[in-house]
C-alpha cells in the first residue's frame, strides 16, 4: 500500500470513529512526515512510510515477546496483536524462502554480496535480511 492510501484510510478511520486505528494511523503519518522533513524538507515517500512501519512493528513485536512471557496483560497483547495486524497491511508481500532461493538462483551470483546486491535492487522491502542472507548462503554454498 502507498503514502497516499494510508492517509486515507486514517480519514476514513476517523470517520467511522474507529479511534484506536485512526490513533495507530494518524502517529505513523507524522513521523513519516517528520522523517521527510527532517531529510531535507522532502515529500513523504512510500519508502519512508515502509520504514516507520517496520520501526512500529518492532516495538509491537517486543510488547508480544513480553505478553509471551506473561509481563504484559491480555488487553495489552490484544491491543499489540490489532495494531500488528494494520500495519502489516501496508507493507509489500514478503517473499518465502522457497521465492527467495529462486530468485536468487536465477540472478547468477557468484557470492553473498552479489546476492544481496540483487535483491536489494529488484526486491527491495519484500524480504527479510536474515532470512535472504540464510538462504542464499545455502544457494551459493550448494553451487
Amino acid at each position: 500500500m502507498s503514502w497516499e492510501q494510508i492517509q486515507k484510510d486514517a480519514l476514513a478511520a476517523r470517520k467511522n470513529r474507529e479511534s484506536e486505528k485512526a490513533t495507530l494511523l494518524t502517529t505513523i503519518i507524522a513521523q513519516v512526515k517528520t522523517m521527510a522533513i527532517d531529510d531535507g524538507h522532502r515529500a513523504a515517500t512510500d519508502a519512508d512510510l515502509q520504514k516507520v512501519i517496520r520501526q512500529f512493528l518492532k516495538g509491537i513485536q517486543e510488547n508480544l515477546n513480553l505478553a509471551a512471557q506473561g509481563k504484559l496483560s491480555a488487553e495489552n497483547k490484544a491491543k499489540s496483536e490489532a495494531e500488528k495486524a494494520i500495519l502489516e497491511s501496508y507493507l509489500p508481500k514478503q517473499l518465502t524462502a522457497d521465492e527467495l532461493k529462486e530468485l536468487i538462483k536465477k540472478s547468477g551470483a557468484a557470492n553473498l554480496g552479489e546476492a544481496m546486491k540483487y535483491l536489494k535492487e529488484n526486491y527491495d522491502g519484500q524480504y527479510d535480511g536474515k532470512t535472504a542472507a540464510l538462504v542464499a548462503k545455502e544457494v551459493l554454498g550448494s553451487t
